[in-house]
């Protein structure tokens, strides 16, 4: 079976930077490994989001991933070992310790404030991870966190966070994590208080479970589906005639939002996720970029964007919705791109809700009837600047014939070839030179009559004699 160690502090670290354990580290390894992996751990922690990253490339790894803990998971190896692993071993002697998350701040009074929501977030996310594989209330579990909860191998598996106490020996060396321990509150197990047992208790008074109980059923239905091959869903469906009460499995969140939303200055759109939302999931706004506001539905995830009045067209920004409740929390991006406002509703794209914004200095507003009549007397003035136009391009030919240039005979054509490609007909028929074809009367000579033959053919027209006809 292959083994990755992880032992170290979670992410770049200044006082032990050539331990330090990253993300891309572990899944460089994990790209080159197949089967079964055995992880073992010794770390006080570190960065959460480094850690998740950890967690979630051990959870989806193909084969079954055995996390031991060789003498600490403090801090982000404890969720790395909690949430990432299909079975947790304890050595004997080792511990692992749970906290809220902890940073560094500067600024005002905003500033603060909103590092202290983020903090609460990260707290929440963390909490629903070992909720996930021990069961229980998430708020229990925020409690061990405030309390800096340090559990001996016995007492992680009595609480659920951890599978087995094993005793066999390990060649892995043992690891320094003394450094690492140096920002918690306690320096170890013995230091701190013990920690609350949420499993149930058995005895002559009281044999009524717990909430732990979820998580022995979590577990029981976890062990069962690995023996038998099957995924904990076939084996919840084969049970579930056997039992009253429905076992529960968590879900996977597997939702998007479109990339196709586009929202006009000073505007509002709303953006609802792709797929269907499962049972138990509820959503939070985690980012908003700089100028902008955003709220999203608790229960739909449908996110609500105002732009700002200074936005540019065609300025891309994201939102990120943080999507809770199934085997892990999932971040959504959602990309939105400012558009110019529409001139007509056939242009509009995106159902917008308006606000109300000042008019600027040069803005004219109209009413709808108004409006519609201005757009018909534009529509009816280029209609007449195209006719003017086509009558300019007929004037040209004719004038063409006028001098010469064409025969009358080709004038059809000449118009026809003008509207197709005015610059073609003109060389083809307006480069001739003038006078190329005669515009002089033919067949009329000189008179030779003489003036009394004229006479006599007027008398005779006149009195009926002669006809035009007979005189030659």
């Amino acid at each position: 079976m292959s083994e990755i160690l992880l032992y170290g502090p979670i992410g770049p670290d200044f006082w032990e930077p050539e331990n330090a354990i990253t993300a891309k580290s572990v899944m460089a390894q994990l790209s080159e490994i197949s089967g079964d992996v055995t992880v073992r751990i010794s770390s006080g922690g570190g960065d959460v989001y480094e850690g998740i990253d950890i967690m979630n490339a051990l959870k989806g790894y193909d084969g079954e991933v055995t996390v031991i803990v060789e003498s600490l998971a403090a801090s982000a190896a404890s969720f790395i070992a909690v949430g990432g692993a299909d079975r947790v071993l304890m050595r004997e002697s080792s511990e692992l310790m749970i906290h809220r998350a902890w940073t560094f701040t500067d600024g005002n009074a905003d500033d603060v404030r909103k590092t202290l929501e983020d903090l609460e977030r990260q707290d929440s996310k963390l909490a629903r991870i070992y909720a996930g594989k021990a069961g229980g209330e998430v708020q229990d579990w925020l409690d061990a966190m405030s309390a800096e909860t340090w559990y001996t191998a016995e007492e992680a598996v009595a609480a659920g966070l951890a599978d087995e106490v094993i005793t066999e020996k390990s060649e892995a060396p043992a690891p320094s994590a003394s450094l690492a321990k140096r920002r918690f509150k306690f320096a170890n197990r013995a230091a701190a208080p013990p920690p609350p047992v949420t499993r149930s208790v058995s005895g002559d008074i009281s044999t009524t479970p717990s909430d732990g109980q979820i998580g022995d059923k979590m577990s029981i239905l976890n062990q069962l589906a690995q023996e038998l091959g099957k995924t904990p869903e076939d084996v919840q469906n084969a049970l579930s005639g056997f039992f009253n009460e429905e076992v529960t499995v968590t879900a996977t969140v597997d939702l998007a939002y479109p990339e196709d939303a586009t929202v006009v200055p000073t505007g509002v759109v709303e953006v609802a996720p792709v797929g269907e939302v499962p049972a138990g999931v509820t959503f939070e706004l985690t980012s908003t970029p700089d100028g902008w506001s955003g709220e999203v539905a608790e229960d739909t995830g449908v996110l609500k964007v105002t732009a700002p009045s200074n936005v540019e067209p065609d300025t891309e920004v994201e939102f990120t919705v943080t999507a809770n409740g199934g085997d892990a929390p999932v971040e959504l991006t959602v990309p939105v791109t400012v558009k110019a406002a529409a001139n007509t509703e056939e242009e509009s794209t995106q159902e917008t809700v308006p606000e109300t914004p000042a008019p600027a200095d040069n803005t004219v507003t109209l009413d709808a009837e108004t409006y519609a009549e201005l757009k018909a007397a534009a529509q009816h003035g280029w209609k007449a600047m195209e006719q003017q136009k086509e009558d300019d391009l007929v004037a040209e030919v004719d004038g063409w014939i006028k001098e010469g240039r064409i025969s009358a005979a080709r004038r059809t054509k000449a118009i026809a070839a003008m509207k197709r490609d005015p610059e073609a007909a003109r060389d083809i028929y307006g480069s001739n030179p003038a006078g190329t074809i005669p515009r002089a009367e033919i067949g009329y000579g000189k008179d030779t009559e003489p003036d009394e033959a004229k006479t006599v053919r007027a008398k005779a027209d006149k009195v009926g004699f002669l006809t035009r006809k007979n005189f030659h």
